[in-house]
């Protein structure tokens, strides 16, 4: 085996083994924002294995590393795999971590130096995962709460429904909605946050003085209440659901848990993270043709 393969598989199964712990658990939402850590990341390994010459065997490699470069990249992987077997809970902060340690020190394994710039992209993608459970956990629900009441109350009102808010509930004839904290969508908007931080990483954007400076730095706002606007359009679609639709697949679509915490949900969260991928994949496309323009 390759040096390369090793450590792309390395990486492959240290991803897989937390995925899977945290998909037994139930937690879907730690899932797909654990996912996004291990994709960016592996991206950046497997571009820097590109660029390096193949080495004869991973003896060789290895033997080729500095001691401050291979001693830590090897302790981060142990200390990852003794987290993976004795402290692999959902609540306990070091399995959060995993992927700041496994980037880290796989990059260190590859030849990064401790300063390069490499090295820095892939903590800084190991660290949006624990940033996310941060964001959630101190994000002031109680605001948010309410103004999705309203916004959803208004929703209903436009498309006829007979809504109006009162605090978090969403008042309705013979039913309540009531907004607690997973209705307000603060997961998904942390995940959205860290989509857009992530492709900034990998595609970075080149700000210029001028005018043209202010569309990159408006597209936070914009694309946080758009997001919030998804949230509002999912608290409305469970308006019109029940709570028992009877057994079989295609009517589970019009049951209230699958749009409230099950694959609806989760369908509305890879949507708004869809919608932050797509406005900045067109930015990128108008700053490249902005540099054409210019450079005629």
């Amino acid at each position: 085996m390759t040096p390369t393969l090793a450590r792309l598989t390395l990486l492959a199964a240290l991803a897989a083994t937390q995925l899977t712990l945290a998909a037994r658990a139930g937690v879907g939402d730690f899932v797909i924002m654990a996912g996004l850590s291990w994709l960016g990341g592996g991206v950046l390994l497997l571009e820097r294995e590109e660029q390096v010459a193949v080495e004869p065997s991973a003896l060789a490699a290895l033997a080729a590393l500095p001691l401050r470069r291979f001693l830590p990249g090897a302790l981060l992987l142990l200390w990852a795999l003794l987290v993976l077997s004795f402290a692999g809970r959902l609540y306990d902060p070091l399995f959060w971590a995993l992927p700041l340690a496994v980037l880290t020190g796989l990059g260190l394994l590859a030849g990064a130096s401790w300063r390069s710039p490499l090295l820095t992209r892939l903590a800084l993608i190991g660290a949006l995962l624990p940033a996310q459970g941060l964001f959630n956990a101190l994000w002031p629900v109680e605001p948010l709460a309410l103004l999705t009441a309203r916004v959803t109350a208004l929703l209903l009102w436009l498309i006829g429904r007979p809504a109006y808010a009162s605090g978090r509930a969403v008042m309705l004839d013979g039913q309540v909605l009531l907004v607690d904290g997973g209705c307000t969508g603060h997961t998904t908007l942390s995940f959205c946050l860290v989509t857009l931080a992530l492709l900034w990483l990998l595609f970075p954007l080149r700000l210029r003085s001028g005018p043209a400076r202010l569309a990159p730095l408006l597209l936070v706002p914009v694309l946080l209440v758009a997001v919030f606007l998804l949230n509002a359009v999912r608290i409305a679609v469970l308006a019109y659901t029940v709570r028992d639709p009877g057994d079989g697949w295609w009517r589970a679509w019009r049951g209230f848990a699958f749009w409230h915490d099950g694959a609806g949900a989760q369908l509305f969260a890879l949507l708004a993270s869809g919608l932050v991928c797509l406005v900045y994949v067109g930015l990128l496309e108008w700053q490249l043709r902005r540099r054409r323009r210019l450079a005629r």
